[in-house]
This record gives structure tokens, C-alpha cells and sequence, in this order.
């Protein structure tokens, strides 16, 4: 794998998502198209339990493990420790920081010596964000059965597949926007908006997006409201 590729999907239409998923599993050995779902996907509509999101939560930490990415179990207060951590973890001095992404997340990283914060310039193009080190965002939301993250422009996040060029991407997702599948994930999106998909950077996470490949390292912050 080239060291510029990514496992960035940029669609237009549900549909469009949806058909790369379809085709992209029709080519997966027997073994990795059965897909366990969790009690809550059966209990959804009736409100899903503690122990329901725990579910979902271990089955997205197991398929982002699948592409090669990690999953960090956190809690609000820790956002900042914990970014902070996964950038000094892979020797990030700068950042691109999307519109809206809170800025306290970055501020005590900031503070360190030689540490920079890159703003998301509707300008800038993928050579130049690829100079930076890493990109920070949140997500529109997660499909546990494909650990895939969703983004759809919205605050801390990016319609621009550019911003997320640099090779570290640091992820923060809430726990209650982990749905069960991709066609759950699709259903709750506004079908206006265009989306970007993000998976991991190993060759399994090509069954999301085929012809196209991922951050080298994608860290995707779990926050537990309750935890």
C-alpha cells in the first residue's frame, strides 16, 4: 500500500454508500460476511439498555481492530488527556482542526513546544494537508457491523476528503452515535448533506470503500457519557 492512499470514501447519495458496501462484501470470504449483530439491534425501537451499548461498543472496537485502528474507551472530561495522548503517541507536532471542533480538545497540546494548530483553509490542497502530521475531528456517526466512521460536514468534521489526508486521524465518537449497521447509519443522516466514509488502514477495511485506502493510523475515542 502507497504511503499517500487512504480508506476515504467520498459519496454523494445513500445510494451510491450502500451499493460500494454491497459489492464490496459480495467479495469477502464466506467467514467475514456473517456479521454478529447484538441484542440491541432487536431491542433498538424500543430503546436499548447500558448493557445493549456496551454491545455495540465491543463489536465497533472488533471491527475497527479488523482495519488495523484502534479504539480507546474514555469519558467526556478525559477528551483533551486522551487526544493529546494519541497525538504525542505518534510524534504529531501539527494538527488540522476542523470548524467547530471544540477547541479545548487541542488547547494543553497546543502548549507544548513546537506543537500547531492548521486551519481547515477551504484553499488548502491534499499535498499541503498531507505536510500536516495529523487531523482531529468528531463524526455524524458509526456503523458498528463495518467499523466504519461517518462524517458529514458537520461541526468538528469536514465535507472536504482533503482534510483528512494527513497519514494520523484522531476520531471522537459519542457512544449513543454508534448504530448497529450502515443502512441504520444512512437512515439517520440527512440525505442532502454529503458524506465521507473512514475505516482503518489495512486491506480488510477495503471491503468499505473498494479502489481506495485509509489513514496509516486511525484512533477513535469512545466517549461514555455515563462512564
Amino acid at each position: 500500500m502507497g504511503k499517500h492512499e487512504r480508506v476515504v470514501a467520498h459519496v454523494n447519495s445513500r445510494e451510491d454508500l450502500l451499493r460500494r458496501v454491497r459489492d464490496a462484501l459480495v467479495e469477502l470470504p464466506d467467514d467475514e460476511r456473517v456479521v454478529p449483530v447484538p441484542r440491541a439491534t432487536a431491542r433498538r425501537s424500543s430503546g436499548a439498555g447500558r448493557g445493549d451499548l456496551a454491545e455495540l461498543v465491543d463489536l465497533f472496537a472488533e471491527r475497527l481492530a479488523q482495519h488495523g485502528a484502534q479504539l480507546r474507551r474514555i469519558t467526556d472530561a478525559t477528551i483533551p488527556d486522551w487526544v493529546a495522548a494519541a497525538l504525542r503517541e505518534h510524534g504529531v507536532r501539527s494538527v488540522i482542526a476542523p470548524d467547530g471542533l471544540p477547541g479545548e480538545w487541542l488547547a494543553g497540546w497546543a502548549t507544548e513546544e513546537g506543537h500547531r494548530i492548521v486551519a481547515d483553509s477551504p484553499l488548502a490542497t491534499a499535498a499541503e494537508a498531507e505536510e500536516v502530521g495529523a487531523v482531529v475531528t468528531t463524526c455524524a456517526a458509526a456503523a458498528a457491523d463495518v467499523g466504519v466512521l461517518v462524517l458529514d460536514g458537520g461541526e468538528g468534521q469536514s465535507r472536504r476528503p482533503s482534510t483528512l489526508a494527513p497519514d494520523c486521524h484522531v476520531c471522537v465518537v459519542r457512544a449513543e452515535q454508534i448504530q448497529p449497521s450502515l443502512p441504520e447509519v444512512m437512515d439517520r443522516l440527512d440525505p442532502r448533506r454529503q458524506t465521507i466514509m473512514v475505516a482503518g488502514p489495512s486491506a480488510t477495511a477495503d471491503a468499505v470503500a473498494p479502489g481506495v485506502h485509509g489513514p496509516r493510523s486511525l484512533i477513535v475515542l469512545v466517549v461514555d457519557r455515563n462512564g
